[in-house]
């Protein structure tokens, strides 16, 4: 027998349908379920031109700025300190909240996180 909608059960299953919305129902990949739930302005022309010179420095790759930034920077190479709010890892390395980490959203947040090299199996609640 399934429950009444409205009531003492509802507040029991909110969660459930809460997260099933989120993931949403199968067959869209990972990406795409992202996209959904947070979609970027395009980059267009006017974005563009908006931007500076690529950096001067040698890089060995050019990511985007981080958020919804348009502009290139330097990825951030194997080691080096990452998170949301600062530049990218390289195409091959993820960041990863720091081993031991209480609060491991909170370091990525505020950029303690270090980029490495992307683990074989690691969940979603791993990756930054």
């Amino acid at each position: 027998m399934l429950p009444r909608l409205g009531g003492p059960a509802l507040p029991l299953l909110l969660p459930s349908l809460l997260l099933l919305l989120l993931l949403g129902a199968g067959g869209c990949g990972p990406g795409v379920r992202a996209e959904v739930l947070f979609r970027c302005p395009p980059c267009t022309p006017e974005r563009l031109a908006a931007c500076g010179p690529p950096p001067d420095a040698p890089c060995a790759e050019l990511v985007r700025e981080p958020g919804c930034g348009c502009c290139s920077v330097c990825a951030r190479q194997e080691g080096e300190a990452c998170g949301v709010y600062i530049p990218r890892c390289a195409q091959t390395l993820r960041c990863y909240p720091n081993p031991g980490s209480e609060l491991p959203l909170k370091a990525l947040v505020t950029g303690a996180g270090t980029c490495e090299k992307r683990r074989v199996g690691a969940t979603p609640q791993q990756v930054a």
